[in-house]
């Protein structure tokens, strides 16, 4: 099989923002039955241990993957008293949805709300301001499954699980916590 070490970079996306100076980073969680959600909510939470950054339940909500969702969870993350400087959406439509929100209130992305996403849809290059996100290589992680499946043919039991490289792309809409 082939697996991106989805925990590892949404580890990596929080140690962003943390970096960056936010303390109240909000969660957007994918679809229940989609086992990346679970991936991309531990990384998220072993982002915040590692920052020092007690966990927050209230921060957290739970998505669907889609656009709607995120706008959803958004306008519930950014009705709290105390509201996140940054959101970490668990995938790219769902990170749209929170920018449209925030927009429509009139607040800068990033400047009053840093926005991630997952997956480096062609969309989060698109929309404004770009999206910072997880580009996965899937047309790599294709290429290696399908020599897996070969070499699993030839030999049985050879199969192994093969990591794929993520990279971090950091583009517009994340930035700095405001003072």
């Amino acid at each position: 099989g082939v697996a991106m070490d989805e925990t590892r970079a949404a580890f990596d996306i929080v140690t962003h923002l943390a970096s960056l100076g936010h303390r109240r980073i909000g969660h957007i969680v994918g679809h229940p039955a989609h086992g990346a959600s679970g991936w991309r909510l531990n990384g998220y939470k072993q982002g915040l241990e590692r920052a020092g950054i007690k966990f927050d339940p209230a921060l957290v909500v739970q998505g669907e993957f889609s656009f709607d969702s995120g706008v959803h969870a958004a306008t519930a993350l950014l009705d709290l008293k105390q509201r996140p400087s940054a959101v970490f959406a668990a995938n790219d439509d769902m990170a749209a949805g929170v920018i449209r929100v925030a927009l429509e209130r009139n607040l800068r992305v990033p400047g009053d709300l840093s926005v991630c996403g997952f997956d480096d849809t062609p969309m989060s290059s698109q929309i404004f301001p770009a999206l910072t996100t997880v580009h996965q290589p899937t047309d790599e992680m294709g290429r290696i499954a399908t020599m897996e499946l070969l070499a699993a043919i030839r030999t049985p039991h050879s199969g192994q699980m093969v990591r794929v490289p993520y990279t971090l792309r950091l583009r517009r809409s994340t930035g700095p916590v405001q003072a």
